[in-house]
């Protein structure tokens, strides 16, 4: 008799040790997921910005026909962005085309008969736009990744991540290790 007590209590904490496991590994599995969906999101986003450029660049060459140089680092750097596979790469390719993007918008500020255009203006708002978009999805995805990263390294959260092979995610880092 002792012994069959014995036996379903035993029986009774595996059965509990897996299902804990079973469930801290699923909710892992969801934030992984999710994590996913929160990159694919920002890939959206870039990838629309992207596909701003060639309309402004074009407006911009003909207003701006001393500034080659600087429609040139705009070109490359979408070039980069659109090229960039891991995270860390698009991350700061993504930086240095908001960089070549802000010295574009500084130099067109400076001609009046380009601040004048409408295109002009309607391309700059949309971008600004997007930027704002993409600078919040940043946020959200580099939120994620903190949470996400901070129950691998938690109990049981950790022990399960070993026997199930998660591993940590990045955030979205520029080129000089801020979280952008």
């Amino acid at each position: 008799m002792v012994f069959v007590v014995i036996l379903m209590l035993v029986m009774f904490v595996v059965a509990a040790i897996v299902l804990v496991f079973t469930s801290f590994r699923n909710r892992m599995v969801q934030q992984r997921n999710e994590l996913g969906r929160a990159q694919l999101g920002l890939d959206q986003l870039l990838k629309q910005r992207r596909d701003e450029l060639p309309k402004l660049i074009g407006t911009c060459r003909s207003y701006l026909p001393d500034s080659s140089a600087l429609v040139a680092s705009v070109t490359a750097a979408r070039t980069a962005e659109q090229r960039a596979a891991k995270p860390e790469e698009k991350a700061r390719a993504a930086a240095e085309l908001q960089s070549a993007l802000q010295n574009l918008f500084a130099e067109g500020d400076r001609h009046s008969a380009l601040e004048l255009n409408t295109s002009y203006r309607q391309l700059k708002k949309s971008i600004r736009g997007l930027d704002e978009r993409i600078a919040a999805e940043r946020a959200r995805l580099n939120q994620q990744v903190t949470d996400y990263n901070s129950r691998l390294r938690g109990f049981p959260g950790g022990v399960v991540a070993r026997f199930a092979r998660l591993g940590r995610q990045r955030p979205f880092e520029t080129r000089n290790g801020r979280q952008h």
